[in-house]
């Protein structure tokens, strides 16, 4: 059976720059990257915040994509099937 969550943050402070904006004029808020990615704001805001560490691989993928970042340089694979939380992609 695959893993739910087989993605962690690999450096929450570096995402958090990501999504700031450091290397765009906007940066993105909540709401809007949520709704590029495709999940909740909770699960964005969780992320930022250290409460939710792992997401499924489409979820990481997605955010990467929009952050303009290497999946590899914001998430590390993991071998846990624990979940954090309901995942939404």
């Amino acid at each position: 059976m695959p893993q739910k969550n087989p993605y962690e943050v690999r450096d929450r402070e570096a995402l958090q720059r990501c999504v700031d904006g450091s290397q765009r004029v906007i940066p993105h808020s909540v709401r809007s990257l949520a709704e590029l990615v495709g999940v909740s704001r909770g699960t964005i805001g969780h992320l930022l915040s250290g409460a939710r560490t792992r997401v499924s691989v489409p979820v990481a993928e997605r955010l990467a994509e929009v952050l303009g970042e290497p999946v590899e340089a914001l998430f590390v694979p993991t071998a846990s099937t624990s979940s954090d939380s309901d995942d939404e992609a």
